[in-house]
């Protein structure tokens, strides 16, 4: 994400915002691979959960990018 138009201030907690659901994000997929391993139902609702999280995650971050957009843009 580009910091155009945002004031100063207003970096660095962007930046920290974006960092920390991205480490989010990379955590959901680490669970997501360690729980892969698994068989049957179980495996299935895994999987399932880490989807979810994975793609709400994602709309966190489109949802972060658009208000920023909005404040500064």
């Amino acid at each position: 994400m580009t910091s155009l138009g945002l004031p100063s201030s207003a970096r660095p907690i962007a930046a920290a915002c974006f960092r920390q659901t991205r480490h989010w994000l990379a955590s959901v997929c680490q669970q997501e691979q360690l729980l892969a391993g698994l068989h049957g139902f179980r495996r299935e609702v895994a999987a399932r959960t880490c989807e979810r999280l994975r793609r709400e995650t994602r709309l966190q971050l489109q949802a972060m990018r658009q208000l920023l957009h909005a404040l500064f843009g």
